[in-house]
């Protein structure tokens, strides 16, 4: 493990934007859930990330941190992006995590719809597909329902430009949040949207 995990290619898109970017590196298991475990304590919107098991990480095909522990990000096997997180105050590090995460293969995600946290992903080239309403039964212990409400669970696809020109033409793209399908359970939302995956990927060979 501590290999830098940002390639060349990806700096240079980063120094062509002037996009300050962080060093990152591949962490263990081990070293992942205790950082994000950190990181839901010191950030007051933790319990927007979830902290999966120490032998959930183990099975995850990447895990990204900042050198300092403070900021990271997980891939799953199937191309999941999860466990975004970030408890430090390094402003903008969803630049360079983001980007890393797609070029290692990221294609989805889904998250807790706030203003803040999906307009971020909009920038980066991820596509609202499927949403469904917060249920309160499997919310996290810690939501703060008097600032954080209620908020839809929407899920992504991310729209396959390579890493570099996510970086490029970040903030340039449209998103099709009308064509938003909801359903009622997270299962059949998550359900349909790697339906939609999978066609992409047959109408692409």
């Amino acid at each position: 493990m501590g290999d830098f995990a940002i390639t060349e290619e990806l700096k240079e898109a980063f120094l062509s934007q002037n996009i300050e970017y962080f060093p990152i590196r591949e962490a263990t298991p081990e070293e992942f859930y205790e950082a994000i475990g950190r990181a839901k304590i010191t950030n007051e919107h933790g319990a927007f990330v979830t902290q999966h098991t120490v032998n959930d990480y183990k099975e995850m095909s990447h895990l990204f941190i900042t050198l300092d522990g403070t900021a990271g990000i997980a891939i799953t096997p199937d191309n999941n992006i999860v466990s975004v997180f970030n408890g430090g105050e390094k402003r903008g590090v969803l630049k360079t995590l983001l980007p890393v995460a797609i070029e290692n293969g990221g294609r989805k995600l889904d998250n807790y719809s706030s203003e803040k946290l999906s307009s971020l992903y909009e920038l980066y080239g991820f596509n609202p597909i499927s949403k469904v309403q917060f249920n309160e039964l499997f919310a996290p212990d810690d939501w703060n329902y008097d600032r954080d409400g209620t908020p839809d669970i929407v899920f992504w696809i991310h729209n396959g430009d390579s890493a570099a020109d996510v970086v490029i033409n970040f903030g340039r793209y449209l998103v099709p949040w009308d064509s938003v399908q909801e359903f009622s359970t997270y299962d059949e939302a998550e359900k349909y949207r790697d339906q939609i995956l999978e066609e992409i990927d047959l109408m692409e060979k």
